[in-house]
């Protein structure tokens, strides 16, 4: 039995009672269900089985890929296809994914499904939310995979920081490495900052230079088989300042200190959150605005979340990131992320490469 139809079967054990189907149609999603990537299609999953929707450009693909499931055409007309699939599967009630779903395409699958009552809350992407924060083994292979991609061009990227070179001249290096060595594509835009433009955890790569004296941080991530990696890590061109080492021990520090209660244990997002934030506001109260980590799979944000506002615990499979920072408006900044796996009693860094201060 595949991978793809166990995930289905996962999703109609948990329909609620009051519901006859569920409708999924963001494509991560629908990735996640099938094992096929459409920009355009929807799955239909009821207490019969399942049926999966595309248009003429996508049914020989998908029939090629999804073998345990009808794969039916659209017609020239969305609601006369759904109409139909309603009525011979006997559906009259559907959950949808709200937190993907827009009001517009909400009319569009009323008018469709009626007069079936489409429920808006939002029990279905609950559902899909455990599923898919829980990694199988063959997800893990897939994220280390990213990783490896990852941590490889990383050290090749190091040899071309130099004086003089550009932010974003060494995001596309970067980039062109990545997919040269087997990344489908870049996790999300990289955030390569250099001197003061550090100080913006979401920096853009600009055409800043980089200078001797500089930290530069880099976070980023390749797709592999679908699934993404995360990885930050701030170097530094030419002896920094003991300022400088301060903030980035001081991370460091921080980093260590919260992989550490999960390698020993602790489940508690909001309690591991709360182990690096308090070390770094001891000595930089207030300049470590985000969240401690986020879930890393399909997405490259997933839940859970690591958060002072976080509730509950981590459980075996998650994948989070770890990685606190410092921001100084005008100097510097310091991130450092590794990406780890949550087991039954602790957890194992995905991430391999080293975390003291690197100088270039």
């Amino acid at each position: 039995m595949s991978i793809y139809k166990n995930r289905v079967e996962a999703l109609i054990k948990q329909l609620p009672s009051d519901v006859d189907a569920a409708l999924v149609s963001s494509q991560v999603n629908l990735y996640y269900f099938t094992g096929f990537d459409c920009d355009n299609a929807w799955l239909i999953a009821d207490r019969r089985g399942c049926v999966y929707i595309t248009d003429f450009r996508y049914t020989e693909a998908a029939s090629a890929v999804i073998d345990f499931c009808d794969v039916i055409e659209l017609g020239a007309k969305f609601s006369e296809t759904m109409a139909a699939i309603k009525d011979s599967r006997g559906i009259d009630s559907l959950l949808i994914e709200r937190s993907r779903v827009t009001i517009t395409v909400l009319d569009k699958f009323e008018d469709a499904f009626a007069p079936a009552k489409i429920k808006r809350d939002s029990r279905l992407d609950d559902i899909i939310k455990v599923l898919r924060d829980v990694k199988s083994r063959s997800e893990l292979d897939m994220i280390k995979a990213a990783q490896a991609v990852t941590e490889m061009s990383y050290r090749k990227i190091l040899e071309f920081v130099k004086e003089g070179v550009s932010e974003r001249e060494l995001a596309v290096e970067l980039e062109y490495i990545m997919r040269k060595n087997g990344a489908q594509r870049k996790a999300f835009d990289f955030i390569i900052a250099a001197g003061a433009n550090g100080s913006m955890p979401h920096a853009v790569p600009t055409d800043y230079r980089i200078r001797k004296g500089d930290m530069i941080t880099f976070d980023i991530g390749a797709v592999v088989g679908g699934y993404h990696s995360d990885m930050t890590r701030t170097v530094a061109l030419g002896k920094p300042s003991d300022e400088q080492i301060k903030i980035y021990n001081t991370v460091l520090e921080a980093q260590m200190a919260a992989c550490r209660y999960l390698t020993e244990g602790g489940k508690g997002q909001r309690e591991c959150d709360k182990v690096a934030r308090d070390i770094i506001n001891k000595e930089f109260n207030g300049r470590f605005g985000h969240s401690l980590g986020h879930g890393v799979g399909l997405e490259i944000h997933e839940t859970p979340n690591l958060a002072p506002r976080s509730e509950g615990e981590l459980v075996p499979g998650n994948v989070v990131t770890v990685e606190p920072g410092i921001y100084i408006p005008g100097q510097c900044g310091v991130r450092i992320e590794d990406m780890v796996y949550i087991t039954e009693d602790s957890a194992v860094n995905l991430t391999s490469i080293e975390k003291n201060l690197v100088i270039l």
